[in-house]
């Protein structure tokens, strides 16, 4: 009888994890946070480059699928350059550049040189 007899503490209004939350904003805090940096490691290690090369990689394989097209339309400039360099470049019609380097008959490089964005008018070089 004198187990019944003892007060039971009332039931929880919220779970656990948002108590924690409330009594420890920092940690909420943190953790939402800590959301994009986690998502942009997954997509780095995704794509097999370094987190800090995401962002260049993401640039050159938008302008590959936007300038696709114009690998083969376009006409190909080409200059010798020292220690038997040859670098092909091609002007697309969206103004953006594609960079061939060939060197000592190795595999070339490809690299893509995105348009400046146009000044504002009235706007200083």
């Amino acid at each position: 009888m004198a187990d019944d007899t003892q007060a039971k503490p009332p039931p929880a209004l919220l779970p656990r994890w948002v108590q924690l939350f409330v009594v420890f904003p920092a940690l909420g805090t943190s953790l939402l946070a800590a959301v994009p940096t986690v998502w942009n490691e997954l997509k780095a290690w995704r794509l097999g480059v370094a987190s800090n090369q995401l962002q260049l990689v993401q640039e050159q394989q938008r302008l590959w699928e936007r300038n696709f097209p114009c690998i083969t339309e376009r006409g190909v400039w080409e200059v010798d350059g020292p220690e038997h360099l040859l670098v092909k470049v091609s002007l697309c019609a969206s103004g953006d550049i594609l960079a061939r380097y060939y060197q000592n008959d190795a595999v070339p490089q490809f690299r893509w040189i995105a348009r400046p964005a146009p000044l504002k008018h009235g706007a200083p070089p």
